[in-house]
């Protein structure tokens, strides 16, 4: 399973990213500029991914026991994102979820930014 640490790990390796604790309920929450994009779940065992709305919807109707788009519970019942149940789901999913997120919640021109220097930077030799 995808612990915490993975996700920090691959969350912090992301441009402009700072990770707070939750005001409320003390778990991690990544934001990159003020924006969030994960929050881990209570028990360490889901996390929230701010997705787009509609995917966030498509992939929970799709596999309804692994992933959930939420709500806010309050009056303003706006969208949070996709609640995913971490054993359930790849580690290769998930840092991929890791990094859509990110895409998401970031400004446009911090991610052509980190595009065109993830393009430039060298290959890395092949190991052996």
């Amino acid at each position: 399973m995808t612990s915490t640490n993975d996700i920090r790990r691959w969350a912090t390796a992301l441009p402009e990213v700072e990770e707070i604790d939750h005001f409320r309920f003390h778990v991690p929450v990544f934001k990159v500029r003020g924006r969030t994009f994960v929050g881990m779940g209570q028990d360490s065992t889901t996390a929230v991914f701010c997705i787009a709305e509609q995917e966030a919807y498509d992939v929970a109707a799709a596999d309804p026991a692994t992933y959930e788009a939420l709500r806010r519970p309050d009056a303003r019942k706006s969208f949070l994102g996709l609640q995913v149940q971490l054993g359930d789901v790849s580690t290769v999913r998930v840092r991929s979820l890791v990094e859509q997120a990110w895409r998401q919640q970031a400004p446009k021109r911090l991610v052509a930014e980190y595009d065109r220097r993830d393009r430039n930077a060298p290959a890395s030799a092949p190991t052996p």
